[in-house]
């Protein structure tokens, strides 16, 4: 599902990436294995997240916080009106996972093949709330659920959310999926980067 402010233009704009949000954190990890399917749907090979090595390396104490307000409270518009001024791009965006694929069932040589499980985008918001909320309340614990969450730095709010539910065996199809609804939802999109040396007000 895609979502739109009224007054939002898809088409050409500037992203900086701020990373991945799973398990109720940032995590650098995460980025560094989806970002080779989501930087092509950016108009980019690569596209460093701003929440990544480079900065724990050069400002620790700002992935510190930022990392400390996301695990109380999640990526809300609040912390990324926060950071907006180091920015490159004229949007910020955030990925959301949660859940896993299922296993595939073991079959034996009498059973018959085992189908394989639907996929598509699914309906329903991003969930951006606090660490562990809603938690054991899915139906279908094995659902994959990737979100991307776009802020306008000039607006200083959300104008977008694209959003899908993966209930088949391979994340990799999942995420060529997402990858693909991104680049239809901002065509002509370029990932662009951040300046971590901009002064950012204490993120409280």
């Amino acid at each position: 599902m895609t979502q739109f402010a009224p007054d939002f233009t898809p088409a050409r704009h500037t992203v900086s990436v701020l990373g991945v949000y799973k398990d109720g954190q940032m995590s650098t990890e995460a980025w560094n294995a989806i970002a080779p399917r989501m930087a092509p749907s950016l108009g980019s090979l690569t596209c460093e997240a701003g929440y990544g090595n480079t900065l724990g390396k050069t400002n620790g104490g700002l992935a510190s916080a930022i990392d400390d307000y996301a695990r109380d409270n999640g990526p809300t518009d609040e912390l990324l009106t926060e950071i907006a001024p180091a920015a490159q791009g004229d949007l910020i965006l955030v990925l959301t996972v949660a859940g896993k694929p299922p296993v595939p069932k073991k079959v034996s040589v009498q059973d018959a093949p085992s189908a394989r499980g639907a996929q598509g985008v699914g309906m329903g918001p991003m969930r951006r709330g606090r660490r562990g909320e809603g938690q054991g309340t899915r139906e279908d614990p094995n659902l994959f659920e990737v979100s991307a969450l776009l802020f306008s730095v000039a607006q200083e709010r959300s104008v977008a959310v694209v959003s899908m539910q993966y209930s088949g065996q391979n994340v990799d199809d999942a995420l060529t999926n997402f990858a693909a609804k991104l680049h239809e939802t901002l065509p002509a999109a370029k990932c662009t980067g951040w300046n971590w040396n901009t002064s950012i007000a204490p993120i409280h």
